[in-house]
């Protein structure tokens, strides 16, 4: 892709955060030309959590990584060969068979592995590209002036650059000291226990694992109730499990990602489930079961610092449930079109980051709606009516959310977006915005 220009120096960008999003964006940016570093809290590539998956419209970012062979690591680590999920009843009877790839096409822009992995597969390409990436520093503060942008670190330092991508997460920092929005995060009344081991010489002896232990096949089953979802994931030749149990959830909002959860307070939840259900739960190694509390947050009003040398992305503005399964693939969506922006700019950074929050605004947040929307339609269940078509258990995944290639819709419409800025186009940021291309026919 080359650099910004023949002449000029390469612009100077500074992404906080080594999440899904800040390593897509150290990565679009440097691919452009630019001189990235990336500053992570934590002190190496984070190892946590079990399952994440991106369709087809964030794989295709992944997919152009290092002439696909990104994408071909994932995979080695990943599901393959799963045909469909098998949706149940929570007592174990099938209901429908889901196809992991709604469409052909599909086939290759998909990626779903343990979430540690697949990260680390990521940051060690971000560290192969040239990116300098300063682990174990900790963010306390955004500073701004008419030529840069620049960040504190908890020592007292400070680093500047001629643009800022704050990556930094649902419990952002950038939302407070950029934006000025207080965390506002409410309970959703939900949360998960989670569970990923790999599988033991016992587990494989137990009947009830057999679809989740043999090496020949991969199985994504989901059990519904009124009152909970249970996901339970096994893949890489019969090695790796994970689980997630959704449940309704009063307790205090304790929002992390490592809260270690009880098996006794797992089990009263399955009582009436699937057996297999709580042989999952049985041959789970108690240090790794996670509570994890899902919070919901309004997305942003504004993405930009006031002189827009700053920018938010991820969900650092659009903090998306579960639910949604595109939060991911969101970040990913917003990291390639800011880099795209940049590079267009010629230099201009305020001019980039406006043109990038429009082009992003209206999908990121029709989509964010579609978590809850989701996670409601599927615990408000007629029993009855579900007999008679089960596939409406189905996921939605529509094609104006799948067939979306950030890239090339940046690519495409930055020129006219920009001229808008340019001539002070007025109206509100949801009037200025590309619309979403939100449809409601179902794949």
């Amino acid at each position: 892709m080359g650099s910004l220009t023949a002449t000029a120096q390469p612009l100077k960008v500074i992404v906080v955060g080594a999440g899904f999003g800040g390593l897509a964006a150290a990565i679009e940016c440097t691919q452009r030309g630019m001189d990235v570093t990336l500053v992570e809290r934590y002190a190496d590539s984070n190892s946590y959590g079990d399952i994440i998956d991106f369709f087809a419209n964030g794989g295709r970012i992944i997919a152009r990584w290092d002439g696909g062979k990104v994408a071909s690591q994932l995979n080695e680590i990943g599901f393959t060969k799963v045909a469909a999920m098998d949706l149940c009843k929570y007592d174990g009877k099938s209901l429908y068979k889901d196809p992991w790839y709604h469409r052909p096409q599909d086939r290759g822009l998909q990626f779903a592995g343990h979430r540690g992995g697949m990260h680390s597969i990521i940051a060690k390409y971000v560290e192969q590209i040239g990116v300098k990436m300063q682990f174990g520093q900790h963010v306390v503060d955004y500073k701004e002036t008419e030529s840069g942008a620049g960040i504190v670190l908890a020592d007292g330092n400070e680093l500047w650059a001629d643009a800022v991508i704050a990556a930094d997460g649902g419990r952002s920092l950038a939302r407070e000291k950029v934006l000025g929005i207080a965390d506002t995060k409410t309970s959703s009344g939900w949360a998960i226990f989670r569970a990923y081991f790999e599988v033991t010489d016992e587990m494989r002896a137990n009947p009830l694992l057999k679809d989740f232990t043999d090496p020949e096949k991969e199985t994504i089953r989901i059990w519904i109730s009124n009152s909970t979802t249970m996901l339970g994931y096994a893949w890489n030749s019969g090695k790796n499990i994970a689980w997630v149990l959704m449940h309704k959830d009063s307790d205090d909002i304790v929002e992390s990602w490592s809260l270690p959860a009880k098996k006794e307070d797992v089990a009263p939840l399955l009582t009436e489930h699937d057996p297999t259900c709580r042989a999952l739960l049985e041959v789970t190694p108690p240090k790794v079961l996670i509570d994890y509390k899902l919070v919901y947050r309004d997305p942003v009003k504004a993405w930009t610092s006031s002189g827009a040398r700053t920018i938010l992305i991820g969900d650092a503005c659009h903090c998306h449930l579960p639910s949604s399964a595109q939060g991911g693939s969101q970040a990913l969506e917003d990291a390639v079109t800011v880099a795209v922006c940049l590079e267009k700019s010629s230099g201009d950074v305020p001019l980039a980051f406006r043109a990038a929050e429009r082009l992003r605004y209206n999908r990121s947040n029709v989509i964010l709606a579609s978590g809850a929307k989701n996670r409601d339609e599927w615990h408000e269940i007629d029993w009855a009516a579900l007999e008679l078509d089960p596939k409406v258990l189905a996921n939605r995944r529509f094609p104006w959310m799948l067939d979306f290639d950030a890239q090339a819709e940046a690519e495409k419409h930055y020129a006219q977006v920009a001229q808008d800025i340019r001539d002070g186009k007025k109206g509100t940021l949801e009037e200025l915005s590309l619309p979403s291309g939100q449809t409601d026919v179902v794949v």
